[in-house]
């Protein structure tokens, strides 16, 4: 019997449990599995606000908890790509889609986790782990406990202009909106995210270059948000080495974070559970895929800051800020950006054509 434990019930852990079961039954690499949740909701509680996701979510989801979109029972909604307003000068809107057919979606953590830990797939423990090789018996431990938990010797930090956050939602659901926004703000942006029964909105600040309750201001007029419901400050980071003591793999915000835009981290977190179970089964070395995660994200960081350095419609310090901070990227960037006859496709989770749409979106 192969014992995967997961300790967090978020987006991370979830994704993971449902990664792990879908292919251990299609692989048959061991004769028999099971996969243990611990979770412990009042100490990690699930995010407030929507999810929004990329192409590879959708088949996991379905093959598993049997999704559809006429019973979901995760709050999904359609996601046709992302609309950008107010960035860069050339235009006041640059859609950024996935290609017909293709469809992404948003959806609610907080039911995405409900769905998960009731399907009987799983054994499931509400317990607090604070030792997780002490206290849990299994071959390997994915700890999905969140950024609050890490050992800040084992991270490094990663370059990016935001830190804060504001949270809010509005209650109904906007029909026309089957794409997420995201909207350049004098300090920032914003993103929007419809869901089933609501819309989410996220306000993203520099706190020491934009004061809060300017922040608050600016936002509750810019938006006529009603109610603050949430606010966090974050760092952006990854880990060293993600496989850390003797069986202990770092998944979610424990592994790395950063910043929200162009909503990368559910098919993040499934690209760590690739390299885990290659490194697990000794398909490939733990410190080969170690580089290959940590590059991964390198490369995610790339396109990001990429976002930033055309600026915005919006003059003011943050933009100044943001378009001064250091972005030297690979040559496989410059080829994927220039080179129309690279033979290079994927670049982090980037398409050579996706280049090409931010690129004539925002270059004069």
């Amino acid at each position: 019997m192969f014992k995967i434990a997961i300790i967090g019930a978020g987006n991370a852990g979830c994704i993971t449990a449902l990664h792990f079961y879908k292919y251990l039954l299609e692989d048959e690499i061991c004769d028999s599995f099971e996969i243990t949740i611990y979770h412990s909701p009042d100490e990690h509680p699930i995010e407030k606000v929507g999810q929004g996701t990329t192409l590879p979510i959708l088949d996991l989801i379905g093959s598993t908890i049997g999704m559809n979109w006429y019973d979901n029972k995760i709050g999904a909604t359609f996601k046709s790509g992302i609309l950008y307003e107010n960035w860069g000068k050339k235009n006041d809107k640059i859609f950024h889609p996935f290609k017909m057919p293709d469809m992404a979606m948003h959806f609610v953590p907080k039911k995405l986790s409900k769905r998960v830990l009731e399907s009987n797939l799983f054994t499931v423990y509400e317990k607090t782990i604070t030792d997780p090789e002490k206290e849990i018996d299994a071959d390997i431990i994915f700890d999905c406990r969140g950024r609050h938990n890490r050992d800040k010797s084992n991270y490094e930090s990663l370059v990016n202009p935001l830190n804060s956050v504001l949270l809010s939602k509005k209650q109904g659901q906007d029909t026309d909106l089957i794409y997420t926004k995201a909207v350049a703000t004098p300090n920032g942006w914003t993103f929007v995210i419809p869901n089933q029964d609501s819309v989410s909105y996220g306000y993203l600040f520099n706190d020491t270059i934009t004061d809060r309750e300017d922040a608050i201001i600016d936002f509750v007029k810019r938006f006529e948000i009603e109610e603050i419901n949430d606010e966090l400050k974050f760092e952006n980071y990854r880990a060293k080495n993600f496989y850390v003591g003797e069986r202990t793999i770092l998944q979610g915000n424990m592994y790395g974070f950063i910043e929200p835009m162009e909503a990368t981290a559910v098919a993040f977190y499934q690209y760590i559970c690739r390299q885990s179970w290659d490194a697990i089964f000794k398909i490939q070395t733990v410190d080969y895929c170690n580089e290959k995660i940590k590059t991964n994200m390198k490369q995610l960081e790339n396109i990001i800051l990429w976002h930033y350095q055309y600026g915005s419609k919006y003059d003011t310090p943050f933009w100044e800020y943001a378009k001064s901070l250091p972005f030297n990227p690979d040559q496989e960037f410059y080829n994927m950006v220039y080179d129309r006859e690279t033979k290079l496709k994927q670049y982090g989770q980037w398409m050579k054509w996706n280049f090409e749409n931010w690129k004539d979106g925002v270059e004069i």
